[in-house]
Formats: C-alpha cells, structure tokens, sequence
C-alpha cells in the first residue's frame, strides 16, 4: 500500500492557484525531499496533506484512508513539524510533549525511559523544565522533534527541519531520519538546504509557482538538467520550471 496519494490536487486563495494539479505517489519507507523557491507551494502542499487546510480541487490519501471522508483516521497516522514549531507559552517543554503524546494516545510503556533517551540524544538540559515562552527556534525544534518520535507516525511531514539547530543537531536529526527510512516509515521534508536534502532523499521532487515540475532520484534529475552538483542542478531544473 501507498504511504501517500495525491490526486490532481489544487488549492485557491481568492483568485490565486497555490498548488495546481499536483499528483504524487510515495512508497512506504521513502524520504522525498520536495525543492523549491520560496511562494513555490512547498508550505501549502504539507498544510494540505497534514489536513490544516481544505484542497479546492484533488483528493489526498493516507495509507489508503480519504483524509476528507476520515479526517481523524487519517490524521493519527501523520506527524507534522511546521516551519515554525508552535508550543503553548506557558507550558514546559516536558508538559507539552506530554500534553501532545496524551492525545495521540502514546503508550505508556517505557515512556519516561524514551523521553530522557531523546533529551540525551539531543542534549536537551533542564530548560525543557522552563516555560517555553523562553525558547529559542532551535529549542522549540528539539522539543517537537521529541514529541514527534514519542508519536512514533507512520507519513512524516517536516517543513525546514534544521532551522535553528546548531551543526551537531543537525547531524543527528539527519540520522534519526534515515533511521526512521529504516523502520519503514516515510518521509516528505521540504527545505532550502540542498546538502542535506542529497545526504537523505530517496527521491528529490522540484516544485515551482504551484506546479510539481520534475519528480526523481538525483541520478535521475542530473542526467534531465545535465548537471552533477546538488546546487546546479536545483537552480538549472527551478529555471527551466518557470520558461
């Protein structure tokens, strides 16, 4: 079974077209890295498929399951992580992600024993105690990423998932992801850094003015652009998507 179908999707802001006609397939146990300039749709497409916002035209599919006829089905199966992470303010990192794991039902079952792994993974110290309202981008990004883990989703979307985070964390984030490829859970990430996107894409899609213009692995998209470098290959095939 597909871990993701989008059927001839669209989304319309009053006379504007955002996402047109974009259809895409990904398989379970694949991380798709989707590229584009920012106003290309990127942020729009995750919002659509994480069920935040209603499609004008298209249809999308979870694991089989219509996320407009069964939107809460199909939304426990998903784990999202916006640009920019949203923790209540005065909540603790800790509360939140208990307050977020309560309701996705995580089990109990080693559940602080999980929680103290991942804050060691991610040398989190005692300000995940602190309320948040204190937290810097990149300490707001840890603690979703905990909560996100704890969740244990099946359809992954991450809209810029380094941001803030220090080259360390970023490091490891980029092992979790592929570790989580591993355990046959998928991945849609959009982001701007094209080194990290050539380190963990099982397939690199380029989207533009709405459009789903070129859709491949990189061996794929060099040999279309006539390029090698991750970067020339990007703004070739970005500039071709707009003539």
């Amino acid at each position: 079974m597909k871990a993701l179908i989008i059927k001839n999707l669209g989304k319309k802001f009053s006379n504007v077209w955002a996402i047109k006609d974009l259809n895409l397939e990904l398989e379970q146990a694949e991380i798709f890295v989707l590229l584009g300039p920012n106003g290309a749709g990127k942020t729009t497409t995750l919002k659509l498929i994480a069920g935040l916002l209603h499609p004008t035209d298209g249809e999308i599919y979870i694991k089989g399951i219509d996320i407009q006829k069964e939107p809460l089905k199909a939304k426990a199966l998903i784990g999202y992580i916006p640009d920019e992470p949203f923790i209540y303010n005065k909540l603790t990192g800790r509360e939140f992600i208990n307050f977020i794991s309560g309701i996705y039902n995580v089990r109990i079952d080693n559940y602080e024993e999980k929680m103290e792994e991942l804050f060691k993974k991610f040398e989190i110290g005692t300000w995940i105690d602190e309320f948040s309202e204190s937290y810097s981008h990149g300490m707001k990004q840890k603690v979703i990423m905990c909560q996100l883990l704890l969740h244990d989703p099946d359809l992954i979307l991450i809209d810029e998932p380094l941001v803030g985070l220090d080259p360390k964390s970023s490091k490891i984030v980029r092992e979790i992801f592929l570790g989580l490829k591993e355990r046959g859970k998928t991945l849609l990430i959009c982001t701007h850094t094209l080194s990290f996107a050539k380190d963990i894409a099982t397939r690199i899609g380029i989207i533009n003015v709405g459009e789903l213009k070129f859709v491949g692995n990189l061996k794929q998209l060099s040999r279309i652009s006539g390029m090698k470098d991750i970067e020339d290959i990007y703004l070739k095939l970005s500039e071709e998507s707009v003539t």
